[in-house]
């Protein structure tokens, strides 16, 4: 039987390695979000399909993170807090998966339009990949920080980036109207799921405040507003 000293030894290199592979995760969706960006801007498909075909490899470290966690829920039974704090590693990741999955539809837009001239010149998506990036990295500095003002502050960003979504659609639907072409209906299409995967990502990031939030505290992120 393990002796308590061991056995505390034993959960916090568990917690540790948790937050490792966590913050490796982290690093590889926003460099595949930055990179899926780039792409769409320079219509680079070469850089797309590295997006594309680095995707398993997030893949593989969610379902890496999910063996651990299991592994310290059978081993340990965390109670209250320290329970809060392991589940939402496997929460915050799937979060990260899905940044990722949203990086992998901007590089197949990328892929679609390489060669072709767009139909609108791309000046709000920009804006939005940057706000984006910043509620990302904002969102996992509060989580690794345990920074629960951050958390608010990054959270409250997102309704830029809803603005901004709203606007890509109202200005392609305007040029839909007046171009309305099989090829410019395409484009806009394509455009707007653009807009829209950034949008989830920016939704993905206020989903760590939250989750951050209610880990350290044991309480809804709205109600602290």
């Amino acid at each position: 039987m393990e002796t308590d000293n061991l056995r505390l030894s034993n959960y916090e290199h568990g917690l540790d390695t948790l937050k490792m592979k966590l913050n490796e995760m982290f690093s590889l969706s926003l460099e595949a979000f930055e990179k899926s960006s780039k792409s769409l801007e320079t219509l680079d498909a070469k850089m797309a399909e590295s997006v594309i075909s680095g995707d398993d490899e997030i893949d593989n470290l969610k379902r890496k993170i999910e063996e651990i966690v299991y592994e310290i829920l059978l081993r340990f039974h965390p109670l209250a807090s320290d329970l809060r704090r392991v589940i939402m590693v496997m929460k915050i990741a799937s979060e990260l998966e899905r940044v990722a999955d949203q990086a992998v539809n901007i590089a197949q837009v990328a892929q679609f339009l390489e060669g072709k001239t767009l139909i609108k010149p791309l000046v709000d998506i920009p804006k939005m990949v940057q706000i984006a990036k910043e509620m990302l990295r904002g969102a996992m500095q509060s989580y690794f920080e345990e920074d629960v003002e951050l958390a608010k502050k990054i959270w409250l960003m997102d309704d830029e980036v809803d603005t901004l979504d709203r606007k890509v659609a109202d200005d392609l639907e305007e040029i839909v109207v007046k171009r309305c072409s099989k090829e410019t209906i395409s484009q806009a299409e394509r455009l707007i799921i653009v807009s829209r995967a950034i949008e989830r990502v920016a939704d993905h990031s206020t989903n760590v405040c939250e989750e951050t939030t209610y880990m350290i505290l044991g309480k809804e992120l709205y109600t602290l507003l």
